[in-house]
């Protein structure tokens, strides 16, 4: 483990250029993040995002993603299927993912593509739909998806298409309801779909679709899709015989 950590929702908008450059070169974005992290982050990690041995020890299942792509969802259709909610961890530190391939989890990475994923992040930060921020906001993204790359092919590693997530049982949508409200979310983003939400979306879907950033859209979708290509719908993964499978295989390890 390098000691960093990575939590884009913590990440000030205007350093979305600086940990894309980064992410392109070997070590970069985990230097970067060790040594700049108290410049560019806005908070520190809280405990609930890095999990203790103990906490490791309880879980079988992971859920690891880029914030507005389904991670709750994930989550709570992992603990259904499990049977119970410590038996899933969630955070969006792709740092933490080799902890939990070492740890024998089954690690569920969902995928969003980058025009839905950043004009719902920025309605959920309420951002300004301004060009700049859109621009950050998308190099955040690249970056953090360029750092999942290494992990796509282990064993103890699925992707899950965001897509498929529509799919799901209206029991796993009311929970994911209830977990929203619990949280105390604004109305317009606790329903899923919700017809507010893509009104209010517009704006930076516009600005994300402007020619003057085509350039940084086209490095988004780009890495998004590569890693596409390893996708699995939700329906079919069988996630509780699947992590039991994954923490076989890493104690005969």
């Amino acid at each position: 483990m390098t000691g960093a950590h990575f939590h884009p929702q913590r990440l000030h908008p205007r350093y979305g250029g600086l940990v894309n450059i980064a992410s392109q070169l070997p070590g970069g974005l985990a230097l970067a993040s060790k040594t700049c992290g108290r410049f560019i982050f806005d908070q520190q990690p809280s405990s609930s995002e890095n999990p203790s041995a103990a906490d490791l020890e309880a879980a079988v299942v992971a859920v690891c993603g880029f914030p507005r792509t389904g991670t709750t969802y994930l989550q709570e259709a992992a603990s259904q299927a499990l049977g119970a909610p410590e038996r899933c961890w969630k955070n969006h530190d792709p740092f933490s993912i080799p902890v939990y391939i070492d740890a024998g989890l089954l690690t569920l990475i969902p995928l969003r593509d980058p025009i839905s994923t950043i004009s719902s992040w920025s309605v959920y930060n309420n951002d300004l739909p301004s060009l700049s921020i859109q621009r950050n906001r998308l190099l955040s993204y690249t970056a953090w998806h360029r750092a999942i790359q290494k992990y796509v092919k282990s064993p103890h590693v699925m992707l899950v298409g965001f897509d498929s997530l529509g799919d799901s049982s209206d029991e796993l949508l009311d929970s994911v309801r209830e977990m929203n409200e619990g949280q105390e979310l604004l109305l317009h983003m606790q329903n899923f779909p919700s017809e507010i939400r893509e009104e209010l979306k517009a704006p930076y879907v516009e600005a994300l679709n402007d020619p003057k950033l085509s350039g940084t859209l086209f490095g988004a979708f780009r890495v998004y899709e590569n890693l596409m290509r390893e996708t699995v719908a939700l329906v079919d993964v069988e996630i509780a015989t699947t992590a039991a499978a994954a923490a076989a295989a890493a104690a005969a390890a």
